[in-house]
């Protein structure tokens, strides 16, 4: 089938107007053809033609096994997370100035932290303040401040949350400073529902180290319960909590 196309001289033996096909078709020298500008009109220029696909063609079977590798390589990275480090609480050196710039940045709230009401606020700022602080030491002295100040007003919530919080930055023994804390309330100076939250939180700290088989601290924080329980004025309540401490003396072994 012709194409149509008429370019070039003519082909001897061959009509003025005759097309590309025919003229290829009947001539014995392409060259004779005229073809300039087409890949035919030499052979060098057929090879560099060549060439040139076939490095296209290359470079786009490079560009293809290299995407196809690219998500197993990220798939390793992601099976492969950096494991998180906790950092040791500081030392008593370090705590030294750490303190100090406490006292300075939170004046105001510690100032007014005399009264329950106080206190409890001034605990809700450092704890809030705590969790954006850069400075590992102001850190760990904002989250015992809060701590301290939410046992002198008789917050066991507060408590229970700056060792939660504390426990996502620092490698500690959380049972024994949470019970340590929780000690150091005033129970005699509690309303029944300061007195309800502590005995609630006792509890939950007593399961926690009846888990770890830490029976003596479990059975200091179920006694805590107790007496909690007691405070309340729950008579039901202190009655569970005293058979939960037996039953966890139960299980201590034996000296």
């Amino acid at each position: 089938m012709d194409d149509g196309l008429v370019f070039g001289p003519g082909v001897p033996g061959l009509p003025p107007g005759a097309s590309w096909t025919t003229r290829i078709t009947h001539t014995k020298n392409p060259r004779r053809l005229g073809l300039h500008g087409h890949p035919l009109n030499s052979q060098p220029r057929l090879r560099l033609w060549l060439v040139a696909f076939a490095a296209l063609l290359l470079a786009g079977l490079a560009a293809v096994a290299a995407a196809a590798a690219e998500p197993r390589e990220r798939t390793v990275m992601r099976e492969l997370p950096p494991a998180a480090v906790l950092d040791r609480p500081p030392s008593q050196r370090e705590l030294v100035d750490a303190r100090a710039e406490l006292q300075r940045r939170f004046r105001e709230p510690l100032f007014r932290a005399s009264t329950t009401a106080g206190a409890n606020r001034a605990a809700e700022v450092l704890l809030d303040a705590a969790i954006a602080e850069p400075d590992r030491a102001l850190k760990w002295a904002m989250f015992t401040k809060a701590r301290r100040l939410a046992a002198a007003a008789g917050n066991a919530l507060v408590i229970d949350q700056a060792i939660v919080l504390a426990s996502a930055s620092y490698d500690f023994d959380e049972i024994e400073a949470e019970l340590r804390t929780l000690t150091e309330i005033p129970l005699r100076g509690l309303d029944p529902g300061r007195a309800m939250r502590l005995a609630e939180v006792a509890e939950r700290l007593a399961t926690r180290a009846e888990t770890d088989r830490r029976f003596d601290d479990a059975l200091a924080a179920q006694s805590l319960a107790v007496r909690a329980w007691q405070r309340v004025g729950n008579k039901a309540a202190a009655l569970k909590a005293a058979e939960r401490h037996d039953a966890i003396a139960g299980q201590r072994p034996p000296l």
